[in-house]
């Protein structure tokens, strides 16, 4: 049976999302809600997306698309970010409209039972959410939601959680993101990086590591599972023809975990004759030199790299499984072969003195990046970074300021709010105002 389905992505602004750099920030389709929008509309559903993120739509905007549209079902992705702001949208959407709405997404996986608790939510997805979500559209017809795995609902004011389900293993048996749905003139990539019209995507899910601030392998364990080189080079030829892309940005959690399918892929955009530049995301402890020339012949301008600490006891501490010299080699590996570098380095992480957060500083001169961020901890809540936080020092309750680029929600014992402040202030000085980072820039 034919059903109708409305994905929102809720509104928040560049500015709270990134704060003073909010005119360098990202803004990408959300690929999670593309592919559950593919998968519908595969299945045959009608399905309409709302990006207010993209769109600006204010939450009254947003109810009357919903209402003219006359869903059978609304969707919306949460993040403990975004989750008052979806909670404020379904309240006013319920005054107006007699529609079930289900939640999915980080926080939703994360905390099942607390994210439905809220009286305006119907049900509540964890973990991956294209079938789930399509057998719930299936069950809608019949109320019969119990054998829906992946589902959390509402049964005469009892909460039921079904069994989980199952990874996807075969991701190249999912259709393309719905790229068609959302609009796609409005995205835009960072200011630092190549391009004039770049998109990103996303060719593997999960990651085998265990970093202490990330919740990805709380939602899929450590699992790495990837589209084959061959559905990837139809979806970057896609994106080319399609919206004139000349630049990717591959938005994998860790885009070289199989080395082997770097190097297929890598080889494969060669023979193509792709010529697409671009960026990736990944570890120091995962790239060699003759890993990164491949990767640079096919393409790759940028890798990014979360160095997150130079100082070792922090690096141990928050579980990066990674080491100093690890970091140098990566760097001096990159720098000789000229790939441009993108390096992330957490300030006032727990227990983290100030002394350390020079560290930090000193860190990256020592190696050198192209680009450097210094952004201010946030201990996301299930994570175990979060659990650290709790217990070295002082942490707000309101998620909604939980963005790492302008807010302190946690303060390390023996520190203050205006100090931290202060100094990561010092730290973008010291990096990006040394002539010899000016000269080497221009």
């Amino acid at each position: 049976m034919k059903m109708k389905l409305l994905l929102i992505n809720p509104t928040i602004s560049a500015k709270e999302r990134y704060g003073k750099l909010s005119s360098m920030g990202t803004l990408y389709p959300p690929l999670g809600l593309a592919y559950v929008a593919a998968y519908a509309e595969m299945e045959g559903h009608e399905v309409k997306v709302i990006d207010g993120e993209a769109e600006g739509f204010d939450i009254n905007h947003i109810v009357d698309i919903a209402f003219e549209f006359k869903p059978d079902l609304i969707g919306m992705p949460t993040y403990c970010t975004t989750l008052n702001k979806v909670y404020k949208i379904a309240e006013e959407l319920k005054k107006k409209i007699n529609t079930k709405i289900v939640l999915g997404g980080a926080q939703a996986t994360l905390n099942p039972v607390k994210t439905i608790s809220n009286e305006n939510i119907d049900f509540v997805i964890y973990g991956e959410g294209e079938i789930t979500l399509s057998h719930l559209l299936k069950s809608l017809k019949n109320n019969h939601f119990s054998e829906v795995k992946g589902l959390v609902f509402k049964n005469n004011d009892k909460i039921k959680i079904n069994k989980p389900r199952e990874l996807i293993k075969n991701l190249d048996s999912l259709p393309m993101p719905a790229r068609h749905l959302f609009p796609m003139e409005k995205y835009h990539s960072s200011a630092n990086l190549r391009g004039r019209r770049t998109i990103n995507i996303m060719t593997s899910r999960g990651c085998p590591y265990r970093c202490a601030y990330c919740a990805g392998s709380l939602i899929f364990g450590k699992t790495f599972r990837y589209h084959s080189a061959k559905r990837v080079i139809e979806e970057i030829k896609l994106l080319k023809d399609k919206y004139g892309t000349d630049s990717i940005q591959f938005y994998d959690e860790t885009f070289t975990v199989n080395r082997k399918r770097v190097l297929e892929l890598c080889e494969l955009m060669k023979k193509e004759k792709i010529d697409i530049s671009w960026s990736c995301f990944t570890r120091v402890n995962l790239i060699d030199e003759e890993l990164l020339k491949k990767m640079k012949e096919s393409g790759c301008h940028l890798i990014f790299y979360g160095l997150e600490s130079g100082v070792q006891r922090l690096l141990n501490l928050i579980q990066k499984d990674i080491t100093l010299e690890q970091s140098r080699e990566a760097m001096r590996i990159a720098n000789k072969l000229e790939v441009e570098t993108w390096v992330s380095l957490m300030m006032d992480l727990p227990s983290e003195t100030k002394e350390e957060s020079m560290k930090n500083i000193e860190f990256a001169i020592e190696v050198n990046p192209t680009f450097v961020q210094f952004p201010i901890t946030t201990p996301y809540p299930g994570t175990k970074l979060y659990e650290l936080a709790l217990k070295n020092g002082s942490l707000k309750d309101n998620w909604d300021n939980f963005n790492n680029w302008d807010e302190v929600v946690f303060v390390s014992k023996g520190r203050s709010e205006e100090e931290i402040k202060e100094t990561v202030k010092a730290a973008y000085r010291k990096f990006y105002l040394r002539p010899s980072y000016i000269i080497q820039r221009i």
